[in-house]
C-alpha cells in the first residue's frame, strides 16, 4: 500500500503529539518516536486505539492550522518569539555538550573545561529568562535542562551544585543590570530640577 504525502504527515503530526503526550503522562522522557510507531503497528484492539488516537490528534492540528490565519503565523513578533525559543534551545543543548566536555576531560583540562560549563549554564538561564511564554513555560525549560544534565553527568551531585551556582550568579548579575539603570541614568539631568529640590 502507497503512503500519500499528506496521510504521512498525519501520522508524523499525530504520533508527534502522541509522545509528547505519553512523556508528560508517564514523566518518562525515554518514550520515543518509534515507540509510537511500533504501538501504532501493532495487530488487535490495542493497535487499532493507538492508531485512532494518532489520527484525532493529528486533526486537531489540523484544524487549528485551518483556522489560523496565515499572517499570525509570520507576523514580527510571532518570529522574534520563534527565534527566542530556539536560542533556548540550542543553549540547552550546548550546556549539555559542556557537561559532556567536563566529563571526558583530563586532569589538566578540567579547569578550563569546568569555567567553559560555568558559562555556558549562564548562557542557558539567559536564554531561558529571554524565552517566550509563561513562567510556568520558562519552569519547563529549566526543568527540561535538568533532566538532560542529569542523564549525562556521572556525578550528579556536582552539576546541581553548578546549576545552582550559576543561577544565583545569574540573578545576581541581573539584579546589578536593573540597579546600574538606577545608578547611572542614560537621561540627562535637567537644570530645572534643583528649584525643586529640599
Amino acid at each position: 500500500m502507497q503512503l500519500s504525502i499528506r496521510d504521512a504527515s498525519r501520522f508524523v503530526i499525530g504520533a508527534g503529539l502522541m509522545q509528547q503526550q505519553a512523556i508528560e503522562a508517564s514523566g518518562n522522557p525515554a518514550i520515543t518516536f518509534e515507540h509510537v510507531a511500533l504501538a501504532a503497528l501493532r495487530d488487535g484492539p490495542d493497535g487499532e486505539k493507538v492508531r485512532y488516537t494518532i489520527d484525532v490528534l493529528a486533526e486537531q492540528e489540523a484544524g487549528w492550522l485551518r483556522n489560523t490565519p496565515p499572517h499570525t503565523l509570520r507576523s514580527d513578533r510571532v518570529m522574534q518569539s520563534r527565534a527566542a525559543e530556539t536560542r533556548a534551545f540550542t543553549a540547552i543543548h550546548r550546556a549539555v555538550v559542556s557537561v559532556v566536555q567536563f566529563e571526558a576531560a583530563g586532569p589538566t583540562e578540567k579547569r578550563a573545561a569546568e569555567g567553559s560549563l560555568r558559562q555556558s549554564l549562564l548562557g542557558v538561564l539567559e536564554a531561558i529568562d529571554n524565552a517566550p511564554g509563561s513562567r510556568a513555560d520558562r519552569e519547563g525549560l529549566l526543568e527540561n535542562l535538568r533532566i538532560q544534565i542529569d542523564a549525562v553527568a556521572s556525578d550528579t551531585e556536582f552539576m546541581k551544585r553548578a546549576l545552582r551556582d550559576s543561577e544565583q550568579a545569574y540573578l545576581a548579575a541581573d539584579l546589578d543590570k536593573t540597579f546600574a539603570r538606577y545608578n547611572h541614568p542614560t537621561l540627562p539631568r535637567s537644570d530645572g530640577l534643583d528649584e525643586y529640590s529640599m
